[in-house]
């Protein structure tokens, strides 16, 4: 279950969220809005910055296949996930022109541009694929379902 990102973009993309929940950037649902830890923010900051120094003195090496622990594992399978939506739209390079994001789903949405640090892309249920999706766009209290498409307009 795949959707488009196009409109007023440098580079259309197309987005497969079944592949999100190997990404470090997702976010549980209930924790969206809430005060981020600066602890939690701060020992990512000083685990990459580790990883850094450590791939200067010693050479990068790039293990795609990491493999999860079994609590990574167990989360995985139980949570309910959303991915901040701003990097996929950052990477498409929004044009100078665009003002607003439309969502097409069971509803049509149009939000302001200036809205997107906001916008989440839920994408999975109880550790499993949303069968009302792909994605659901959460802002606010607002939810819209079965979102196909987004067009920067």
């Amino acid at each position: 279950m795949i959707f488009p990102i196009t409109g007023k973009v440098r580079y259309s993309l197309t987005i497969d969220p079944t592949v999100w929940i190997f990404d470090e950037r997702k976010i549980e649902v209930d924790q969206i809005g809430k005060a981020t830890d600066d602890n939690a923010q701060e020992a990512y900051y000083a685990k990459m910055g580790a990883a850094w120094d450590k791939g200067i003195t010693e050479g990068s090496r790039t293990d795609h296949n990491k493999p999860m622990t079994r609590e990574e594992k167990d989360a995985a399978l139980r949570g309910t996930f959303a991915m901040p939506l701003a990097p996929f739209i950052q990477n498409a390079e929004v044009l100078d022109e665009a003002t607003m994001l439309r969502f097409e789903g069971t509803e049509t949405v149009e939000l302001a541009l200036h809205c997107l640090p906001e916008l989440y892309l839920q994408f999975s249920k109880d550790g499993k694929v949303l069968t009302d999706g792909p994605v659901h766009l959460l802002y606010q209290d607002q939810i819209v379902r079965s979102v196909e498409r987004i067009t920067v307009l």
